[in-house]
């Protein structure tokens, strides 16, 4: 009689990377990805830009002007939708 055959055991003597091991390779390269994009964007914008506010204007870094708008549009955002949906009795 023969036996059937069997998927490889699953040991310390097993070649290869199992599921789990692949699925962490794979989550650090796109960490490495992700912190590479956002450092070259930052350097990127670095440069001095003059802004005008409403009462004041000054030279500061892109980047932060960014940052900074985008902040407001996510606090704008929530705000906005939060009012939406009382005035519609969501």
């Amino acid at each position: 009689m023969t036996e059937p055959d069997r998927p490889p055991s699953r040991g310390p003597d097993r070649e290869g990377l199992d599921e789990r091991q692949v699925r962490q390779i794979a989550m650090v390269g796109g960490l490495v990805l992700v912190a590479s994009i956002a450092l070259v964007f930052i350097v990127e914008n670095s440069h001095q830009v003059h802004v005008s506010f409403v009462f004041f204007s000054s030279d500061i870094s892109l980047i932060w002007v960014i940052i900074l708008s985008a902040a407001v549009g996510a606090v704008a955002g929530a705000f906005g939708g939060r009012t939406i949906r009382k005035r519609l009795g969501k």
